[in-house]
């Protein structure tokens, strides 16, 4: 949590639409990892990273394998953007950014697909 600007604004896989404040990050993480029983590995990919003078932008794919608690083992990939800016001398993340493809006309996620 440490990499999170106070005021972040996170729009995360989890309802709500936003989350809004590092305590409401804190609650979407701990909402992620709740379900799964045992350890979740997560893999940054593709990371690609632009500067432009108190602001950085990256974005990658992000693989999350994991066991949850009904013994159903999760493997998908999950887009993630995240904007950082140098606050007081320290890179915080002041918004960021994990969705993944929706079928619309199904109206459900689509979660099988890989780089």
């Amino acid at each position: 949590m440490s990499l999170y600007a106070p005021e972040v604004v996170s729009f995360d896989l989890t309802p709500p639409l936003r989350y809004a404040g590092a305590a409401g990050k804190r609650r979407a993480w701990q909402e992620a990892f709740a379900p799964y029983a045992g350890p979740m590995i997560y893999e940054v990919r593709e990371l690609d990273v632009t500067t432009h003078g108190d602001l950085v932008f990256v974005h990658a794919v992000n693989h999350v394998n994991g066991t949850l608690a009904n013994v159903h083992i999760t493997d998908l990939w999950v887009r993630w953007t995240a904007c950082f800016r140098q606050i007081d001398g320290v890179w915080l993340i002041v918004h960021d950014h994990v969705s993944v493809p929706a079928d619309l006309e199904c109206g459900q996620a689509v979660l099988n697909l890989t780089p």
